[in-house]
């Protein structure tokens, strides 16, 4: 794979939908000034449960991430299954200098999609709250009413449109864009999004799918031209003349966009390198198998004894009145208290490689709050077992993925963590 098709740019290989070549966005001078950046994939604490953050919160985060000299032009706000026509940012947009655009998210049979630019006709004909909406449907209905729907976290198993590709063998009929470029992902899943790109023709673009302050704008879209309504957007996004990109690639400064550059070429070699080295010996029956690791009801005495052992004051966990005005409409337990108060292990997948094993890094979402009286029930599984090759030598990565639900079945949160096996050489003497 070369350097290029490694950033996960949208290739002259790529026909976009209007017959013009998205190779234009590799202009002479590829200066971050020369492109417009947006954010497609936010979630705020106005329409989506699971989401910390306030609009004018992610304004104010922006703002500072200006004045150290990333380049951030707006964002999206993609509310879970919910688009509610009264809302209107467009004085916080004004006064910020920030573009505030708006779409959806909704749930498919072949993994989330965004949506955005429709009118309401495209509302009246789904229900949003089905977590089960044809894919067909949304894509051909987004496009007949003014709008275009992309493929949310593409690579992303379960959610994402890669793993729906390879496992059911799905046409992708009416899809022309997909999010390769998420930073809630892991690399893996980003370079899976990517080479489904390049095998079936599809542009990318890039989100952060922020729900707290601190993730917007992690990885954006760069577009030629800027969009300050969501029609521009839609407009942009048909022209096929954008790429995703990392914020770091926005910055004044070249050593960090090229660094940026690199780093990115790097990760989304991943999914490539997978199984170089010959096949890794596995246990393959305990990938998938979820059990049960424990139960727990959450208690306000759990959540005051939490917060004083960390030190977090949140009103939202501790203060009643104060919770009640907020987002959730009562107290709320901290999300790091459901791995204090439930923990086990997934089945072993008895991996046959090296001599030593380290953390690689975890990952937390976040789909609903837990409350008191709430019972909990973690359920452990592994996710995925796969290997790469990187300048240390060959490394196996064991994924786990613990999954805590309410009395009611609904997902509350997951927890992923990484575990690499590697093979180290014996120190002499």
């Amino acid at each position: 794979m070369t350097a290029r098709g490694a950033r996960c740019q949208n290739r002259a290989s790529h026909p976009d939908r209007s017959g013009k070549d998205p190779e234009i966005t590799q202009a002479p001078d590829d200066h971050p000034g020369n492109y417009f950046y947006l954010d497609l994939h936010t979630h705020s604490a106005d329409g989506s449960d699971d989401a910390g953050a306030t609009v004018e919160g992610y304004l104010r985060w922006i703002t500072g991430r200006r004045r150290f000299g990333y380049r951030i032009d707006g964002f999206v706000l993609t509310e879970h299954r919910r688009f509610d026509p009264k809302l209107d940012y467009s004085r916080l947009a004004e006064q910020y200098g920030v573009a505030v655009l708006r779409g959806v998210e909704v749930e498919t049979d072949v993994g989330h999609v965004l949506v955005y630019g429709v009118r309401d006709g495209f509302y009246k004909e789904f229900d949003l709250a089905n977590v089960a909406l044809p894919y067909r449907d949304v894509f051909r209905a987004a496009r007949e009413h003014g709008g275009l729907a992309v493929g949310a976290h593409a690579g992303r198993p379960r959610i994402g449109l890669a793993e729906h590709v390879d496992r059911r063998g799905i046409s992708l009929d009416g899809v022309s864009v997909i999010e390769a470029l998420n930073g809630g992902s892991n690399d893996s899943e980003n370079a899976h999004a990517l080479h489904l790109a390049e095998e079936r023709g599809l542009l990318s673009v890039g989100g952060s799918d922020s729900h707290f302050v601190s993730e917007v704008a992690r990885c954006l879209t760069a577009f030629r031209r800027p969009a300050h309504r969501v029609e521009a957007l839609v407009e942009e996004l048909l022209s096929g003349e954008f790429r995703p990109v990392a914020v770091e690639e926005t910055h004044d400064d070249e050593e960090i966009r090229e660094r940026s550059r690199r780093l990115t070429a790097a990760r989304s070699t991943a999914e490539a390198v997978h199984h170089e080295g010959g096949e890794v010996e596995y246990d393959h029956s305990a990938v998938g198998v979820e059990v049960p690791i424990g139960t727990a009801e959450i208690t306000h005495e759990q959540i005051a004894a939490y917060c004083e052992s960390t030190g977090d004051t949140n009103p939202l966990y501790l203060d009643a009145a104060a919770a009640k005005a907020g987002p959730y409409g009562s107290i709320v337990a901290p999300p790091g208290l459901l791995q204090a108060l439930i923990q086990g292990r997934a089945p072993d997948p008895k991996v046959k490689y090296g001599n030593t094993q380290f953390m690689a890094g975890t990952r937390l979402e976040y789909y609903a709050p837990a409350r008191p009286g709430d019972t909990i029930t973690g359920y452990a599984s592994i996710k995925e077992v796969y290997q790469k090759t990187g300048r240390s030598g060959r490394m196996v990565f064991v994924v786990s993925r613990t999954r805590y639900a309410n009395q009611r079945g609904e997902d509350v949160a997951a927890h992923e963590s990484s575990v690499v096996h590697r093979q180290v050489a014996p120190r002499n003497g």
